[in-house]
This record gives C-alpha cells, sequence and structure tokens, in this order.
C-alpha cells in the first residue's frame, strides 16, 4: 500500500470498517420504521448492524415465528438493498443457547444442570457424601435467560427456561431451532449480506441459580480418572481451592468449548459466515479460539481509572481479544462497547467523552470492529429503561454521529491487515491473564502480546527468537510459573515486566516519564505509523523521538486532518514535540518523500484535509519553533464574552457580536462548558464539539465588519430519559473534577 493510498482511505474510510451496532429490535416491527431507521444509519455512517431481538417484542409476534421472520425477513432485505451487513443473533435474548425456552419445552430433560450442596438430597442425584455429613448433588438449576416479551426478565414468571449448553444433544437441538432456521428462511443472504453469528456469553447454568455450579453428565468419572476426589468438590462452594476443584475447572471449561463453542463454529464454517461474540469472562483464552472474530464485551466502566484502570483484571479483554486474532490469522476483533457504562448510577448518563474515550482505549490495543451497544429501534415506554443508555439514534449526538462512525472506521482501517512492533510476549492462560504485572508495559510505551499457553505447541525458536503464527518475539514474560519455561527454551524468559523497560522494547521514546500515554508502532505495508493516546486525566507534553531520516506528517484522526510537522534530528532519532490533552489521539506518519500533507493538498485540493502552514500557526498564536512538533496552537478562552440568549428543554443557547477588518485576527477559540457545543459562525455551522474544552475554528467562516457566534448547548440524555438535573451550558457544574 502506499503512502497515498493510506491516506486516502483514512480521509474516506471504507464501509468494511463500518461499526456494526447492537440494533435492539425490541417493538412492533413497522416497515416504514424500519427503512427510515436503516437509511439513516447509512446517512450517518453505520453500514452495518447486528439484528438483536430484545425485550419489548409484542406476545403476539413469538420468537421464530412466522410474522417474526417476517420482519427479520423485511430488515434483511432492505439492508441488502442498502449494502449494508448484518450479523445474526442467535437467541431471544441472552445468554446464548436455549432458543428463548424453546430448547427445554421439545424435552425437559434438555433444562440446565449443576451440582450443588444441600443436607437432604431427597431425589437428587447424589455425586458425594461429603465429610460433614452433607451431600454433594446434580439436579436442575432452575435457570432462566432473559427473554423478549415484557414479563420474560429476571425473576419474572415468564423468563425462559436455560439449557444445558453441556449436553451435546440440547445444543444440537439449540442450533436446529435457531440456527438451521434462520438459514431457511434466508440462505440467499448467507456470506454477503449476512456475515456472521453472534453468540453472547453463554452460561450453562442459566441467570438465576446461585449456588449452583456447572456439570457436564458423566464428569464424576474424569475427575476420577485424572486423580481427582469428588468430595474435595466441596471446595467449590467454600472458596477453598484444591487439585480436584482445578481439575474440575479444566474439565468444565473444555466440555462447553468442544460441545458449545465447537459445534457453532463448525455450523458457521459450513455456512459460509463468522462466528461472532464473546465468552462470559474477560479472560476466557480458549474460547476464543472458536470465534471467526475473537470478542470480548466493555461493560459498566470496570476498565475506566476510576474502577481501577490497567489493575482491574477486566483490563486484559481488549488486547487479548486482538492478539488472540494476530497468531491465529483472524483479519478482524470485536468489541461489544458501552453497555451500561454511565457515570453515578445514573443509568442514562453516558458522555461523547466517555464514548471517545473507551473508543481511544480499544483502539490502542487493536480493536478493529466496534460493536456499540446499543442503537434502541424504540425508547417508548419501558424499553428505554432496559441497559440503557442508547448511544445512537436516540441520544444528543446522533446530528453529528458521522464524526464517531467515521472515527471508529479510521481506526479499524489502520489496525486491519497490519503489523505491530511487538517483540515481548505474555504468556497467559485460560483464567490467567497478568494485568497488574504488566502496567509498567503500558506506562512506559513497551508494546507486547497476550500469547496464550495453548498456542505454544505451535511456536518455534530459532536464534533467541520464538514465532508463534506471523509474530516474533525476542522476549518472554512469564509469572504463570515454571512450568512453561520448557516450552520456551531458547528465547530470553522474565518474569518481572520492569526486567524489560530499558532493552529497546518501546513503540516510542519519550524525554520524560509519560504513565499516561499510550503508543502503538505499527506497519501498514511498507508505510510506518506511530499511533499516540493520552489515556490519563492530564495534558501530555513531550518530545519523542522516531527513527530519523524521513518526512513525517501528522494525522488527527478525530479532525480527519493531515499536518506537516517537522523533527529535530537527534542521535537517538528524530526528535518531535507532542502534546496531547486527555482523551486525544493522534498518529504519525512516517515516508521518503516530501511532506505528504503538502503533496496530497496540490494533488487532491477537493479531498484533502487542512494543511497547517507557518503563516496558519502564527495567526493562531503559535510560536514558530512550536512547528516543529504536534502542538496545538495557543488560544483565547472566550466565555466572558458570550451572552445568555435562552436556557430551556436542556439546550442553552449564546451569542457574541464583533467586528473586525481582518478575518485572521481571531481565527480559533476555546469556551469550557457542558455537555455537546455547537458553534454557528455567522449562521453557517462552524463545528461541533462532545466535551469541554471545547475549541473552534472560525477564520474561513469569518468576514470583515460585523460578525456574529451563536453557541448552542445541549445537555447530558440522562437529563431527557432520567430528569437526572445534570448541569448543561457555559461553566461547569460547581464541584466538578472535569
Amino acid at each position: 500500500m502506499s503512502v497515498r493510498k493510506l491516506m486516502e482511505e483514512l480521509q474516506n474510510p471504507p464501509a468494511e470498517f463500518t461499526p456494526i451496532p447492537f440494533w435492539f429490535f425490541n417493538d412492533r416491527p413497522d416497515k416504514k420504521r424500519i427503512r427510515e431507521q436503516l437509511t439513516d444509519y447509512v446517512d450517518k455512517g453505520v453500514n452495518g448492524l447486528v439484528l438483536h431481538p430484545r425485550i419489548g417484542i409484542p406476545g403476539d409476534i413469538p420468537y421464530l415465528s412466522g410474522a417474526y421472520f417476517q420482519a427479520v425477513r423485511y430488515v434483511v432485505e432492505t439492508a441488502a438493498e442498502l449494502s449494508m451487513k448484518i450479523v445474526l443473533y442467535d437467541e431471544g435474548m441472552y445468554p446464548s443457547g436455549s432458543a428463548h425456552g424453546m430448547v427445554v419445552a421439545a424435552n425437559p430433560e434438555y433444562a440446565a444442570k449443576g451440582i450443588t450442596v444441600t443436607d437432604e438430597p431427597g431425589e437428587d442425584t447424589v455425586m458425594a457424601a461429603l465429610p460433614d455429613g452433607r451431600f454433594l448433588v446434580k439436579r436442575k438449576t432452575g435457570g432462566t435467560i432473559r427473554g423478549i416479551h415484557f414479563g420474560e426478565d429476571d425473576g419474572e414468571a415468564g423468563a425462559p427456561a436455560a439449557a444445558d449448553i453441556l449436553n451435546p444433544d440440547a445444543v444440537k437441538l439449540f442450533i436446529r431451532l435457531t440456527h438451521d432456521r434462520y438459514y431457511e428462511e434466508l440462505k440467499e443472504y448467507f456470506g454477503n449480506t449476512i456475515i456472521g453469528f453472534f453468540t453472547d456469553e453463554p452460561c450453562a447454568l442459566g441467570r438465576c441459580a446461585e449456588g449452583f455450579r456447572e456439570w457436564a453428565d458423566g464428569m464424576e468419572k474424569e475427575i476420577e480418572a485424572a486423580g481427582g476426589s469428588l468430595t474435595e468438590l466441596a471446595g467449590l462452594f467454600t472458596g477453598e481451592e484444591n487439585a480436584s476443584t482445578a481439575i474440575y475447572r479444566k474439565l468444565i471449561k473444555k466440555h462447553l468449548r468442544e460441545i458449545f463453542y465447537g459445534e457453532l463454529h463448525n455450523w458457521c464454517e459450513a455456512h459460509g459466515i463468522w462466528l461472532m461474540g464473546h465468552p462470559a469472562e474477560s479472560d476466557d483464552v480458549e474460547e476464543e479460539l472458536y470465534f471467526d472474530v475473537p470478542g470480548q464485551d466493555l461493560i459498566m466502566r470496570r476498565v475506566s481509572p476510576e474502577t481501577g484502570g490497567l489493575l482491574e483484571p477486566d483490563s486484559v479483554q481488549a488486547r487479548l481479544a486482538a492478539d488472540i486474532a494476530r497468531h491465529l490469522g483472524r483479519k478482524r476483533n470485536a468489541n461489544e462497547c458501552f453497555g451500561v457504562c454511565c457515570r453515578q448510577g445514573i443509568p442514562w448518563y453516558f458522555t461523547g467523552k466517555d464514548m471517545k474515550w473507551y473508543l481511544n482505549w480499544m483502539g490502542i490495543r487493536g480493536v478493529n470492529l466496534f460493536i456499540p451497544h446499543a442503537f434502541y429501534y424504540s425508547v417508548e415506554g419501558k424499553r428505554k429503561e432496559e441497559r440503557p443508555p442508547d448511544v445512537g439514534p436516540n441520544n444528543i449526538w446522533w446530528t453529528h454521529y458521522r464524526q464517531f462512525s467515521d472515527y471508529m472506521k479510521r481506526i479499524s482501517y489502520l489496525m486491519t491487515d497490519s503489523a505491530d512492533g511487538a517483540r515481548i510476549a505474555v504468556l497467559c492462560d485460560n483464567n490467567r491473564i497478568p494485568c497488574k504485572e504488566i502496567a509498567a508495559f503500558y506506562e512506559n510505551q513497551v508494546e507486547f502480546h497476550y500469547l496464550p499457553a495453548a498456542l505454544l505447541s505451535e511456536g518455534r525458536v530459532k536464534d533467541g527468537v520464538l514465532r508463534v503464527g506471523g509474530c516474533r518475539y525476542e522476549a518472554v514474560l512469564n509469572v504463570l510459573g515454571e512450568e512453561y519455561d520448557s516450552r520456551l527454551l531458547g528465547v530470553k524468559v522474565c518474569r518481572r515486566a520492569e526486567e524489560l523497560l530499558g532493552e529497546g522494547f518501546r513503540a516510542v521514546q519519550t524525554d520524560s516519564p509519560c504513565p499516561g500515554l499510550r503508543a502503538a508502532h505499527i506497519y501498514k505495508e511498507e508505510t510506518e505509523i506511530f499511533l499516540l493516546s493520552n489515556e490519563g486525566k492530564e495534558n501530555i507534553r513531550t518530545r519523542i523521538f522516531v527513527p530519523g531520516g524521513r518526512q513525517l506528517t501528522g494525522y488527527d484522526l478525530w479532525k480527519n486532518r493531515f499536518y506537516p510537522i517537522e523533527a529535530k534530528e537527534r542521535e537517538e532519532g528524530a526528535g518531535l514535540e507532542i502534546e496531547l490533552m486527555p482523551c486525544e489521539m493522534a498518529a504519525v506518519i512516517c515516508s521518503g518523500t516530501k511532506c505528504l500533507a503538502e503533496e496530497n493538498a496540490k494533488a487532491r485540493p477537493d479531498k484533502a484535509g487542512p494543511v497547517e502552514t507557518e503563516q496558519g500557526n502564527k495567526a493562531a498564536g503559535t510560536a514558530r519553533e512550536e512547528l516543529a512538533g504536534m502542538v496545538r496552537p495557543v488560544c483565547e478562552n472566550w466565555n466572558g464574552r458570550f451572552t445568555q440568549l435562552s436556557r430551556k428543554d436542556n439546550r442553552a443557547e449564546y451569542v457574541y457580536s464583533f467586528s473586525t477588518a481582518d478575518k485572521n485576527e481571531e481565527g480559533i477559540f476555546e469556551v469550557t462548558g457542558e455537555e455537546m457545543a455547537e458553534c454557528y459562525c455567522n449562521k453557517k455551522l462552524a463545528g461541533v464539539s462532545f466535551y469541554s474544552p471545547h475549541r473552534f475554528e472560525i477564520r474561513d467562516f469569518l468576514r470583515e465588519g460585523e460578525n456574529e457566534i451563536r453557541l448552542v448547548f445541549t445537555g447530558n440524555a440522562a437529563n431527557i430519559y432520567d430528569k437526572a438535573g445534570l448541569f448543561y451550558g457555559l461553566g461547569k457544574p460547581e464541584g466538578s473534577l472535569e
């Protein structure tokens, strides 16, 4: 790929890299409404969706009925006309594997089963008499799933029965009821419009089955054959781990993989589509090996700094799925993101800044297919209360959503069919993924890959380098135990991340510590790119060093801008100043040609992004020496210049009028305020900003003489759906930390 082609693709990212949101199909289908919504999605840059039956479908449209498929077929036909891609969802509603209770309805013996401890076994199957006089027994768990009609949620009488997905016959019936039926109804769309089936956090017990542990028939013999004792399984309920509980955990995962995931993978492969979705836990490893698109689920703000950040166990998930995809040669990896990521326990309190922060967090770790949770077909009545927020058409930013969808496409494009500079493997095993141990890698911009122990048999060591798939590792961080070392003979093995910080493994060198800076050094064919992201709460300003001798072009993925940057040559490489605000990501593109941004602007002035010039930077108040790097122009805060015109219905409007003899005099300004800000200069939209501080460049909209600037602030969607009373407008709420 030529550098010019790279730039063209970034400026106009292909539909292939579209976000594919969960579309909550949650109300009575209406053809006009469906077509209008899907057409609107395409207009906003959303070229695919996960067709997800969700609670709120009327009871007279049973799951998988003729009426149900009449609606599904219309959705798929409409998507095909609009060149959209569809991912089918394999359940009604979740977790997957029960066909909305139809598996158990067909055969009650297929209901979810498990083991538990009881004083009186009654008619239960006794697995073992325990030393304390109690009994380990097997029985039906009574577990359920969340259904698609009102009255079928957790704890409600109509909740569908969960099936035993550790029973091969039950799983085969599930596939016949769901997958085969979808294929029967929609076979002409498989492999073209329909690209995958999404399976969602399968659970062998079902929901609301506390006090049980999973069980597959015949496991008692397997445990004993492996040297375990059934009586020691009491430790599963007391938290006392022992040799038998370890054997149990390995066996139960093996059965789930082979009986459930393996069957789904085989079916999808035979029908020309991908197995997509994600396993139940963020640190599930071997389950991911069955996915054509390894995936994970970013929920409940678990990876945000306030909930633990790099030290949070769920922080492993995005990189883990991306690295498994790399090792297996899978083109894409996915993340179902933003589900229940609300602030302060307020269901709809999710901000534009949150969304961009999470996108950066996932993207810098290698995620290249985003599945936003969720776009709601309807928010009528209780539907708006079902796992909010809607992060698309029913939120305040929908008019401007193209900026988000194109941003996701650009990140996905950069992270697809590219290699990174990781030369360190971090050994991991099923549900044993180092997180705290590798925080130092992130904070020192050291690239690495998680390497599942299950894939070591496919690796080979030559000349001190471990090769697995297309990846090459000069060192392995092994904190799992010495028992793995025998499979790593010939390659450098370390026990602590700190041992590898000074060995030239960093993606970029900085002249000062930058614990909030994340970096990726990627290669898109012959083009070398440094991707930089500020994951912290403070501005980052430092000098980075990249290999010298080439022209460098900066690229702002969010604003779609290329600009020339000059680097000062030093012994350690080309040094350039960078400045990144929190939640900001940028790229440095390396080339052996003249300035790419200027060349691109001359060749394709209609397509090229703005090119910063020395004159333009001076006009914005930037000193000439700052042009040597990626430093934002200095601008003045204009909060005090605006007068409020109105404040009602979650919108606040402000105006500022001034006269100028030179339209370049004041071409850029900044304001602080909450939440989404639209700037109109002389009645033309000059920009939109989704979080504070809001910076607007108005030079191209100014005229000599009188000018008028209007700012329109829209408050968070929680004010609409939760009556939250959150602050909006210029300024910030008292006590705000942001």
